[in-house]
């Protein structure tokens, strides 16, 4: 055991000796800073070997002697051409010490860009300029920047079908003493591709639906862009788990590039999902949801939905077909019962109908006939209302984000009507418009504006149900007031909804930290008969929390007028859009 312990301290011993026998090394860079410092250090070796317990005393020399060489290598990609650097070596026993302090100098000053087209694709040269140029007279030259650009162009060539595309000629020539760059490239785009055979591996939906989702024809010319807008076109579908689509460049003949295209199928069609959920003007509720994706292989899907709750209940049945184009085309029949409650009004609807739409993601028109039937009581009256309803639906949308957003704007105009000639009750037509958008003038602070107005064509109030006519108050309305007891009353006072609508609404949101936020809000508006009656006014404060999914708001709202019913605490969950 004694020999044993010998050995293993001799061995230690050793070991100690051999670590230390080598010297330590020591680097310290002074005078630059962000990117320029950054590509210093993965530049300059003796940095990048500084870490090597193995390095002698003549390698670290060699390193030092490399180092100006390296720390000019580094700069110049960032137009920094003539530093100045003062460099010491230093040793203390075994450690090393380097340190260098640099000055980069005046930059190189772009003075000229050309970027000139030649070849079958000259026609094209305005479309290879970029919206915001990259390189610019005045920039500080970067060779990064350059090397971006001429990738860019190269895939701009691609965009038109130009595949066999090469610079002729691409230089900076740099004047050291003016500290300028003139810079050059000469593009010959070589001839134009066309699309060949489409090659498509699918079994998942019909040969005739597959293809109408594919925007181009063989012989069409080649497009890398058109290729990738058929990918998320076919993604988009919601039919395919992934989607693969590239051009054989290789088997082009008679300049025809053939197309595969092959698909996935999803593992599942069907997706359900359930979920518990609270708001101030409906109040509690479950609902569940059912959707099939892919029904058939012609494309077609149902979807049904079931609420419960305390003052809405329904149940939708959706069975939509593909078409046209069925990218931006369905026909959706539909069929519902709905069971609604606010204030002193009860109303259950009996609903089917057939839309067809046209969406896009910024876009949605939707043209509609819809038969109605509802019975209903408002206060002690009571009544019943059948409708054949022609309508029209326009959306727009655009937002940075739509969870999140930062600046957005939306806009919805509804007109539908009914004729007692024509299988209804009553004759009336129905205006409405919303809009809302959404500024960030400052890093922190949001400003949100939103507003309806709305108007009905009707000789009498009551001779059309509830679920068309107008009410105000409640959190998407005027805050500070109860849902829908806004608006023109009875005898006995309870409000049975108006032929005008105007409400408007502004607050003002102040972000405290990554996820929480603090709101302030006015809200004003009232639904009518006629525009002479006054509108009701809230204000109030509230705290909201960002979620992955929108935001959950907590509101205290307060009526500055003395009408309908006095709401004073929201609760809501959603998008800001």
């Amino acid at each position: 055991h004694c020999r044993a312990l010998f050995f293993f301290t001799l061995i230690l011993l050793l070991y100690a000796g051999i670590a230390s026998a080598g010297p330590s090394l020591e680097v310290e860079v002074e005078g630059i800073e962000g990117k320029l410092l950054e590509n210093v250090l993965a530049r300059l070796r003796i940095q990048v070997y500084s870490r090597d317990s193995d390095l002698s005393e003549t390698e670290i020399l060699r390193l030092y002697q490399l180092s100006e060489q390296d720390i000019k290598s580094a700069l110049a990609p960032y137009g920094f051409y003539s530093p100045e650097i003062t460099a010491t070596l230093s040793q203390d026993e075994d450690l090393w010490s380097a340190s260098y302090l640099i000055d980069p100098g005046q930059p190189v000053i772009i003075n000229s860009v050309s970027v000139s087209i030649v070849g079958p694709g000259e026609m094209f040269a305005d479309e290879f300029k970029a919206e915001t140029p990259a390189m610019k007279k005045g920039d500080v030259l970067n060779q990064r920047v350059y090397e971006a650009e001429k990738r860019r162009v190269l895939r701009k060539a691609a965009t038109f079908g130009f595949l066999d595309a090469e610079f002729l000629l691409h230089e900076i020539r740099i004047d050291r003493r003016a500290y300028t760059a003139d810079i050059e490239l000469q593009l010959d785009t070589g001839n134009r591709y066309h699309f060949g055979e489409i090659r498509v591996d699918q079994d998942i939906i019909t040969e005739d639906l597959f293809f109408k989702f594919i925007e181009f024809d063989s012989d069409d010319y080649f497009s890398t862009r058109r290729l990738q807008q058929v990918q998320r076109d076919l993604y988009r579908s919601d039919y395919f788990s992934s989607v693969v689509i590239e051009g054989d460049i290789e088997a082009a003949e008679d300049l025809r590039v053939p197309v595969d295209i092959a698909v996935e199928p999803l593992n599942a069609y069907n997706r359900f999902s359930f979920g518990l959920g609270y708001s101030t003007d409906i109040r509690a509720y479950a609902r569940f949801e059912w959707l099939n994706r892919m029904l058939n292989r012609w494309g077609h899907r149902l979807f049904s939905s079931v609420q419960y709750g305390e003052l809405e209940r329904y149940v939708t049945l959706n069975y939509t077909v593909p078409v046209v184009d069925p990218r931006f085309n369905a026909l959706t029949g539909s069929g519902s019962w709905q069971k609604k409650s606010w204030d002193e009004t009860d109303t259950t609807l009996y609903s089917t109908g057939l839309l067809y739409e046209y969406s896009t993601p910024e876009h949605y028109y939707g043209v509609s006939l819809e038969y109605l039937n509802e019975d209903y009581r408002v206060g002690e009256t009571t009544g019943e209302s059948q409708l054949l309803m022609p309508g029209v639906l326009w959306t727009w949308a655009l937002a940075d984000d739509i969870v999140t957003t930062r600046h957005g704007i939306r806009a919805l105009i509804e007109l539908k009507g009914a004729h007692e000639n024509f299988g209804s009750d009553a004759s009336f037509a129905k205006l409405k418009a919303e809009g809302r958008a959404i500024i960030t003038p400052v890093e922190t602070f949001r400003i949100i504006g939103r507003g309806s107005i709305g108007t009905i064509q009707v000789d009498s109030i009551d001779s059309i149900p509830p679920s068309i006519r107008f009410y105000a108050g409640g959190q998407k309305s005027v805050r500070g007031y109860k849902y829908r007891t806004l608006g023109p009353t009875d005898s006995s006072g309870t409000v049975i909804g108006g032929k005008i609508l105007l409400t408007g609404g502004i607050e003002g949101e102040k972000q405290f930290s990554e996820n929480w936020r603090g709101i302030v809000f006015y809200d004003a508006g009232n639904a009518m008969n006629d525009i002479n009656v006054d509108l009701a006014h809230g204000v109030g404060a509230g705290i909201g929390v960002v979620l992955p999914f929108g935001q959950a708001r907590l509101e205290f709202a307060y009526p500055i007028n003395d009408e309908g019913e006095a709401q004073y605490v929201y609760l809501s969950v959603g998008t800001d859009l």
